[in-house]
């Protein structure tokens, strides 16, 4: 999901850009591939912010690191729940 309202098509299809590679580091991560349905990522006030639910500290931890491979150095709010 891409929450910038009013931008110019240029600044959303750069936000989609890096909402996939987010998802494909995501996706290929021998442990965090299996969760990605179940967390949500989005773009809100020029902020990565995460939200879902994992089984683990461990896992949750493992986020913002793989994002990081990503290239992705913007802010990182990670509101992933461990249950």
């Amino acid at each position: 999901m891409v929450a910038i309202n009013n931008a110019s098509p240029n600044t959303k299809a750069k936000a989609n850009r890096t909402l996939e590679r987010i998802q494909s580091m995501l996706s290929v991560h021998r442990q965090l591939g299996r969760y990605l349905a179940s967390l949500e990522i989005s773009i809100e006030n020029r902020s990565i912010v995460l939200r879902g639910e994992l089984p683990s500290d461990e896992l949750r931890g493992e986020l913002v690191p793989t994002i990081r491979q990503a290239g992705i150095l913007c802010h990182v709010s990670n509101q992933v729940q461990v249950g």
